[in-house]
């Protein structure tokens, strides 16, 4: 049976900030980008974003579904609340370049980020979206994330429509350990109103 191969040595590397080395962030279980793709993850890291992220006292990292569409608005929207406060920034992890389809820098990316995050504040309506693969990530990568984790999740008015939006068995079984680890930093909304509201309850 052929070894499998040894991780990409990454020690010799600049650090990707202050503070982390590059080499903390892979292990055995971890994807492992190409040269190309790791300087890539370093140059998207680098900028005035991420000088403000240093700079400020409440760094928010806001994680859900995408685009232009309700929920895509919904998550911008808790994005601009929180980047709204004093001495705060918040950010995503698609403002820095990254797509969603690049998972040898999603990850990475989202790991360096999370790291350097307060907080990190999901924007949960449904299980249709990239966002499932971010909480399968920190179901089994980021345990050190759930003491800063806040989820903010939309429930409907009946079992069917709970069903309908969140109808993932293994998507399910991730979330409710991380409400689990959460405990009182899940909060609930039904409408757009309601999740205003919800974003006032995070410090």
């Amino acid at each position: 049976m052929a070894e499998d191969p040894e991780p990409e040595d990454t020690s010799s590397d600049e650090s990707y900030i202050d503070g982390i080395d590059a080499a903390e962030l892979y292990d055995e279980t971890q994807l492992h980008p190409t040269p190309e793709q790791h300087e890539r993850l370093k140059n998207g890291l680098h900028g005035e974003l991420f000088d403000d992220i240093r700079r400020a006292d409440r760094r928010y990292l806001v994680i859900g579904r995408g685009g232009g569409d309700g929920p895509g608005e919904r998550r911008q929207l808790v994005c601009d609340r929180l980047d709204s406060r004093t001495r705060a920034v918040a950010f995503r992890l698609e403002d820095f370049g990254f797509t969603s389809d690049e998972l040898d820098l999603w990850a990475p990316a989202f790991d360096i980020l999370s790291e350097v995050s307060s907080h990190v504040v999901g924007v949960l309506e449904d299980f249709s979206g990239g966002h499932v693969w971010e909480l399968g990530f920190l179901y089994h990568h980021q345990s050190h994330v759930r003491d800063i984790l806040w989820l903010l999740k939309r429930v409907y008015g009946s079992t069917e429509k709970m069903r309908e939006h969140y109808d993932n068995g293994m998507a399910a079984s991730h979330l409710a350990a991380l409400e689990a680890a959460a405990g009182d930093r899940v909060i609930t909304w039904t409408e757009q109103d309601d999740l205003v509201t919800a974003v006032e309850s995070i410090p």
